[in-house]
């Protein structure tokens, strides 16, 4: 038709007549975009059309030679926005995108974040191939070979939706980033990142205004909070801290620390978070009442490398394996990491405000989750979405990474976490009282250090507030005899992990018995086990 105008603006004058919302120019332009005395295909100028709409009109629409309808499947997600950072969406592939996965310029649309695109190569398929004879006119004579086409295969995830519904209820209002999975095999069967969107916005394209909303937005909804999200991990972190102490320090976990309000180093004091201080600590209290200076102190018998060492060993500053694209690696402070980075010594300081989870400590809470795993099962599972992909069940080992002096004292992080939810005096016996299964965990409550210069100018005046708050951690995991599930909750500028985070926890251990996760014989019980 490149040679005769006056067809093709009367089949596009025809086109309009039934998609006004369409102008004469903007198809022309579609049209001569892709046109080319080398291009013998049809070129689409209407990329999707509602079926109810081609089903009604398609008898006056076929009767063209210079029209061709092609069925075409477009993907709709019927959950909005309910794990939209976990599934990700598709979007019309670009000349980019058409160089990366060639079958994406039959298709039309590639993956493009979350596991759409982790998982594009088993999604889309793969093209058929015709082999043809033409004449000189390029009229086909003869078909010389002939290949089918492989539909995309079928992609079942772990999430139970029954599951990830109660999270997004919960977190309304609230902003952030929660898991829950499965602590023997890394299954997670929730994950949320807060706030969400909607991901049919994307599939024919997004606008403009709404993209600009999205990215303009100082709640960041288009960062995956869980794997992407880095954020100083606060006391969550004591656990693998008392873990380096035991093996490192010299000390075992009954030994008897004085902990005052503070310690004073080069005219400075470190507080602890207690104005009165705690008295005298062993790692049960130490982690059952978040005992800052009980890390302090021991922070500064050690070489911190070793404990950096520990910490990596348990998964913290490195990478999960978590099957979607993209992963933060998080930092792991040490004497080596600091002089790589900052061409700068490492202090005592260092090692203090390290050892309560701030500093250059950044974690993400898919990290912590995987962290807390280890600690309740004594392996670290690989946290994963993909079940089965076709017919074929995907399976991830955990990873046996501890040696045989550390495999000896994760019974005594395990029972310090139980303290820290199950016993009166626990920073969350409170918070978790409503769970009606029992709980082991730890709160963390991280300081935001600063706000940046760019997300400044988009805050407004009334939310500078919010945004200096504290970040609240809170991890767990359960039946606290018999472990089975990991829990984790990040709420940004939360301000307390035990306050916020701690009806959090016991909100989604208790979907995981009303849904039949953990047996009856679980349930919480009146009766306290004080440790001595």
């Amino acid at each position: 038709m490149r040679n005769n105008l006056p067809v093709l603006e009367s089949e596009i004058q025809t086109l309009l007549e039934f998609f006004p919302q369409y102008s004469k120019e903007e198809l022309i332009k579609k049209y001569r975009q892709k046109d080319s005395p080398y291009n013998h295909d049809f070129i689409p100028i209407i990329d999707f059309v509602e079926h109810h709409f081609i089903f009604k009109h398609y008898p006056q629409l076929s009767q063209s030679e210079f029209l061709r309808i092609t069925p075409l499947a477009r993907r709709h997600y019927p959950n909005y926005q309910s794990a939209s950072h976990v599934i990700g969406y598709v979007s019309k592939a670009n000349q980019k995108d058409i160089e990366a996965q060639f079958i994406s310029k039959y298709t039309g649309h590639i993956g493009k974040d979350g596991l759409e695109k982790q998982y594009d190569d088993f999604l889309q398929g793969s093209l058929g191939k015709r082999i043809i004879k033409v004449d000189a006119l390029n009229r086909e004579i003869q078909t010389i070979s002939h290949q089918d086409s492989k539909e995309g295969d079928s992609l079942i995830t772990t999430l139970d939706m029954r599951l990830q519904k109660v999270m997004d209820k919960a977190f309304e209002g609230k902003n952030g980033a929660a898991l829950i999975m499965n602590a023997n095999n890394g299954e997670i069967l929730a994950a949320g990142s807060y706030p969400e969107y909607d991901l049919n916005q994307f599939i024919g394209g997004i606008s403009h205004e709404n993209w600009n909303a999205l990215r303009d937005s100082p709640y960041k909804p288009l960062i995956n909070k869980f794997a992407n999200g880095l954020y100083p991990p606060g006391s969550v972190i004591k656990m693998g801290m008392g873990l380096a102490f035991l093996e490192y320090a010299g000390i075992d976990e009954n030994e008897i620390l004085n902990t005052p309000p503070f310690i004073e180093l080069g005219g400075r004091k470190f507080r602890d978070w207690k104005k009165d201080g705690h008295g005298n600590s062993d790692l049960y209290k130490a982690l059952k009442r978040s005992v800052d200076v009980y890390f302090y102190i021991l922070s500064q018998k050690v070489d911190f490398e070793d404990v950096a060492n520990v910490l990596k060993q348990m998964g913290l500053g490195e990478k999960t394996g978590i099957d979607l694209p993209s992963e933060s690696r998080g930092i792991v402070p040490s004497p080596s990491y600091k002089l790589k980075r900052f061409k700068d010594k490492w202090y005592e300081g260092d090692s203090i405000i390290s050892s309560i989870g701030q500093g250059m400590f950044l974690t993400t809470p898919l990290q912590i989750a995987n962290y807390t795993a280890l600690i309740a099962t004594g392996k670290l599972p690989t946290p994963h979405f993909a079940k089965q992909i076709q017919n074929q069940v995907q399976s991830y080992p955990p990873k046996d990474v501890l040696n045989d002096f550390q495999k000896s004292k994760i019974g005594a992080l395990r029972e310090g976490m139980r303290q820290v939810c199950s016993e009166m005096g626990g920073t969350a016996y409170y918070a978790t009282r409503t769970s009606k299964v029992d709980l082991a965990c730890k709160t963390g409550t991280a300081q935001v250090v600063g706000i940046s210069q760019k997300d400044e100018e988009r805050i407004k005046e009334e939310e500078m507030d919010y945004f200096h708050r504290s970040q609240a951690w809170i991890t767990g995991f359960l039946p606290v005899d018999n472990p089975q599930y990991v829990i984790t909750i990040m709420v940004e500028h939360g301000g307390s992990g035990s306050g916020v985070g701690g009806p959090l926890l016991a909100e989604l251990a208790n979907a995981l018995m009303d849904w039949g996760y953990v047996a009856e014989n679980s349930n919480k019980t009146n009766k306290l086990v004080k440790k001595e």
